[in-house]
């Protein structure tokens, strides 16, 4: 019968265990060597070749918030569509004053809502819908949603100025909402990915 030495033991406040002993700890180690060097046809790791997977999971973690950059940023833009170039600065409606003072506010709670909502229905469909089909399809809605902005670009909403707005809030709730299954989608498909691709993604959202 093997005897335990008390030198394997280590105390804690509220436990007390055992560690591995020296030979068993050789013998993981020289399985693990085995492992990496001769691996199984299942368990062979592919070649990032010119870290061209980095650069994908990069490039996916930019446009996941790219769309929102664009709403924020924009302000001077916002601030000449919403006011109403058809009145006097002196006549302006009470509620054209609050649409332009409380935009930014109104964007935040158009956002972060469907955000959660989203990501809610994401978690609830990871099984049932593939997870190429989830991102394709937010890819194209927010393609749409870009197209649709830069048509309201060049025409004159002086007289429709609430009209406008509303349409940005709808716009702003699509978009937010296939970003965030984009995202969560994405971010879920680098945990069959090493822990680089992972890094690339959350460098790309920062």
């Amino acid at each position: 019968m093997a005897v335990v030495s008390e030198d394997d033991f280590h105390y804690s406040s509220n436990s007390t265990y055992r560690t591995a002993s020296s030979s068993l700890r050789a013998d993981q180690e020289a399985l693990l060597e085995k492992l990496l060097d001769h691996p199984p046809p299942g368990l062979q790791r592919p070649k990032d070749r010119f870290s061209g997977t980095y650069i994908i999971f990069f490039s996916l973690g930019i446009g996941g918030l790219l769309p929102w950059n664009f709403f924020v940023t924009a302000k001077e833009y916002w601030i000449f569509k919403l006011h109403n170039c058809s009145i006097p600065a002196t006549r302006e409606k009470p509620e054209d004053s609050d649409i332009l003072n409380y935009f930014e506010s109104y964007l935040a709670v158009a956002s972060t809502v469907p955000s959660v909502l989203c990501l809610m229905a994401n978690f609830l469909l990871v099984n049932r819908v593939p997870i190429h089909v989830r991102v394709l399809a937010s890819l194209v809605v927010m393609l749409a949603i870009f197209v649709v902005m830069t048509v309201l670009v060049k025409v004159d909403t002086s007289s429709w100025t609430h009209g406008f707005f509303a349409v940005i809030i709808i716009c702003m709730v699509i978009l937010s909402g296939a970003s965030t299954i984009f995202n969560s989608s994405v971010l879920g498909m680098t945990g069959s990915f090493p822990m680089r691709n992972s890094q690339a993604l959350i460098s790309g959202t920062t």
